[in-house]
């Protein structure tokens, strides 16, 4: 049977997993011929997705692959070969393949059964799942292969995977509150309205323990000097335009300067197109620093590193 065909084959522990059961169970069954299975010239019992999902609906047990019907061979391959090879590749082309055919609910139940399985780390899911998909798919558009109208619904579709997956880990984070938590203003700059990559800086740092205002898309530069100051925010993330310029950057720089207060000091973290960045480099003023990322894992490593918190140094 093969493990990665049309129908791929499971083990007894990959079957358990996606039935949220104890694999000694998923063998009694087999054992008992509920679940059909067959064995290896070695002896490994292997266990076909239909036979496992057609189980799973029969006993009324809810899995990841649930919302896919009659794709989960395919679900199941593309999550397999993020797990095993770290390869997005399946993925994006079926996430694609859904977006072409107008499905664009089950293209945000496919990023939300990603973020759910626990394969990657939310920083990959962002740098190489929602970036690598948004790539293809700006690809696809300049080719005239795809309408600006649906690449607006693709990101609304990974938007809602982000904001459902945000919901459900706030809703089951360890309790804490709120105080001398580190704050943070997150939003993209006035005239930018792609907001997908602000919302994983949002999501990232309150799951790195931050309080985050969230102004959202299309913020003019002096409001977020009004949310700094009134929240004492230690760092301000900016998105800048997918066509934003190092002047944008200037001109951002010079009106925050103005009214910045050197007795509560913050630092500024840019996310925005290659062309203007200066990753892993910081910039001299009146700021505590001034940094460019292009992906939330450098950002989180300079977080960690003490970025936002009073005598960081880059």
């Amino acid at each position: 049977m093969n493990r990665f065909g049309p129908n791929p084959a499971l083990t007894s522990s990959e079957t358990a997993s996606l039935l949220a059961v104890h694999p000694s169970t998923v063998k009694r069954w087999c054992n008992e011929g509920e679940l059909p299975s067959d064995m290896t010239p070695g002896g490994h019992r292997r266990i076909s997705i239909d036979a496992a999902v057609t189980f799973a609906r029969e006993k009324g047990i809810r899995t990841i692959l649930a919302p896919f019907h009659p794709y989960e061979p395919h679900v199941w391959t593309a999550l397999r070969g993020i797990e095993d090879s770290g390869s997005f590749e399946s993925l994006h082309l079926l996430g694609l393949q859904w977006a072409r055919l107008g499905d664009f609910e089950r293209l945000e139940q496919l990023f939300l059964a990603l973020g759910r399985s626990g394969t990657i780390p939310f920083c990959a899911f962002c740098d190489r799942g929602l970036q690598g998909l948004l790539h293809r798919v700006g690809d696809e558009w300049e080719s005239g292969r795809m309408r600006v109208g649906d690449e607006h619904m693709i990101s609304q579709a990974v938007t809602g995977a982000l904001l459902t997956m945000r919901r459900e880990w706030l809703d089951n984070r360890p309790g804490n509150g709120k105080k001398d938590r580190p704050v943070a203003v997150v939003g993209t700059l006035e005239g930018n309205h792609h907001a997908l990559g602000a919302l994983c800086v949002r999501i990232l740092l309150e799951r790195l323990g931050w309080t985050v205002f969230y102004p959202g898309p299309d913020v003019p530069i002096a409001d977020f000097s009004v949310i700094q100051m009134s929240r004492e925010a230690s760092l301000v993330c900016i998105s800048l335009p997918p066509g934003g310029t190092m002047g944008d950057v200037s001109r951002t720089l010079d009106v925050l300067g103005q009214t910045y207060n050197r007795a509560r000091p913050y630092a500024i973290a840019f996310g925005g197109p290659s062309h203007v960045s200066l990753e892993g480099e910081t910039r001299e003023g009146p700021f505590e620093s001034v940094s460019f990322f292009q992906e939330c894992s450098s950002l989180r490593r300079a977080i960690e590193q003490g970025l936002g918190n009073r005598g960081y140094q880059a």
